[in-house]
């Protein structure tokens, strides 16, 4: 009985530990994407203020 609870405890481990990896590489990706849609949006923000700016003038 003992035997078993080890390697369900050490099965459980082993889960959580390969949830854990692939949760903070996920995460991570979709961090970088964010961080790169914002700088693309701050680039096309300046680019229409450039545009409306010279229009006016």
């Amino acid at each position: 009985m003992l035997l078993v609870i080890e390697i369900l405890g050490v099965l459980t481990m082993c889960t959580i530990m390969f949830v854990l990896i692939w949760g903070f590489i996920i995460f991570k990706q979709t961090l970088s994407q964010i961080k790169y849609k914002n700088y693309l949006l701050e680039k096309l923000t300046q680019y229409v203020h450039i545009i409306t700016k010279n229009k006016t003038i």
